[in-house]
């Protein structure tokens, strides 16, 4: 029972190392209409920006991933209307300024 445990703990700990909860992570939500590789592009682009703008440091001590957080579409109708209603009933995500 004992060599169970303690199997376990190990492999919850190597788990768990993976996460820096001291890291942000970035997401890239893309708008209507976009193909899948060019919201990956575009979560690259925001990489680079982001480095630009704070510097390697900074990216290398605070970021922990960018990646996109693709939502496919359904054609422009149906995301238009998606948009609306995520934008009528609160569900939509908010902006936040970075500075």
């Amino acid at each position: 029972m004992k060599k169970i445990f303690l199997l376990l703990f190990i492999f919850v700990s190597i788990a768990f190392s993976a996460i820096d909860e001291c890291k942000t992570d970035v997401y890239f939500g893309n708008g209507i209409l976009t193909k899948q590789q060019s919201a990956k592009d575009n979560a690259y682009l925001l990489e680079e920006s982001i480095k630009e703008k704070f510097g390697l440091d900074y990216y290398n001590k605070h970021i922990g991933k960018v990646e996109e957080a693709y939502n496919h579409t359904d054609g422009m109708l149906a995301d238009l209307l998606e948009s609306f209603v995520q934008k009528t009933d609160g569900t939509g995500i908010e902006y936040l300024n970075i500075y």
